[in-house]
């Protein structure tokens, strides 16, 4: 266990995770591609576009921080391991490919395992009781039902924040976020199975947050450029935005 953390206490056919078309993808995203090693086990390789100058410094530090998440956190059971960069001057992380399909598209076909969220719910605590909140949970996509028997297993930890010296509010918050997440895809997916006294939490606690980030660049946007549709402005704006609340975060850690 990484520290002490101030989080609060709450009483089908398996396929390969999705591949990005570098073609059809924006500037600041990273490129994923997917690669078998000799022993046929397959691993992720998240590989920014740039590694030169301000962009690469910035691109290094997002593989860098992602890096670091995954070493606290990858010897769960419902992680990805094997994390590893081939340089810290490359933009560039690897890890081992967890197999399964988005837990939005399982519950469309009314294929979930049972007891999923509430194995969910017990490894999302587990993953704030060794340091880090994911914060990128409301992305579906990076929660699966794996191949291994259906077990959840959480990826994309480019997002996640460690806990470990950040003041209690900041844990306080960034735990109950990650939670209230898990609650409502529960609450949407499989109410049935949710125990009452979590359904009555989730009641109390969740708000839809209207001022998103997403919520927020669009506005940025809007009124910098008057153009709605102007994909790079967007672009720029969350490589900065993300770039000082990482540094922030990270500087505690």
């Amino acid at each position: 266990m990484n520290g002490q953390t101030n989080c609060p206490s709450i009483g089908a056919s398996w396929q390969p995770a999705a591949i990005t078309d570098a073609s059809d993808q924006k500037w600041y995203k990273p490129i994923i591609t997917l690669n078998a090693d000799s022993s046929g086990n397959r691993h992720v390789y998240k590989a920014f576009r740039f590694s030169r100058g301000l962009l690469g410094n910035y691109f290094r530090f997002l593989a860098s921080h992602e890096f670091r998440m995954l070493k606290k956190v990858e010897h769960l059971d419902f992680t990805p391991d094997q994390a590893s960069r081939p340089s810290d001057r490359s933009p560039t992380i690897h890890y081992r490919l967890i197999e399964g399909r988005p837990v939005k598209d399982i519950a469309a076909g009314n294929a979930l395992p049972d007891n999923f969220f509430s194995q969910l719910f017990s490894d999302v605590k587990t993953l704030h009781q060794h340091g880090v909140a994911h914060m990128d949970l409301g992305n579906s996509g990076n929660i699966l039902v794996s191949g291994r028997g259906g077990a959840p297993a959480i990826i994309d930890f480019g997002s996640a924040i460690p806990l470990s010296w950040l003041p209690s509010s900041v844990q306080s918050w960034a735990c109950r976020k990650d939670i209230l997440v898990v609650l409502k895809l529960w609450h949407r997916f499989d109410s049935e199975s949710m125990p009452l006294f979590l359904q009555h939490y989730y009641q109390s606690n969740y708000r839809k947050n209207i001022y998103t980030s997403k919520r927020f660049l669009k506005a940025l946007r809007r009124w910098v450029t008057g153009d709605a549709g102007s994909g790079d402005m967007s672009g720029l704006a969350t490589v900065i935005s993300v770039f000082f609340g990482l540094l922030v975060l990270v500087s505690f850690s």
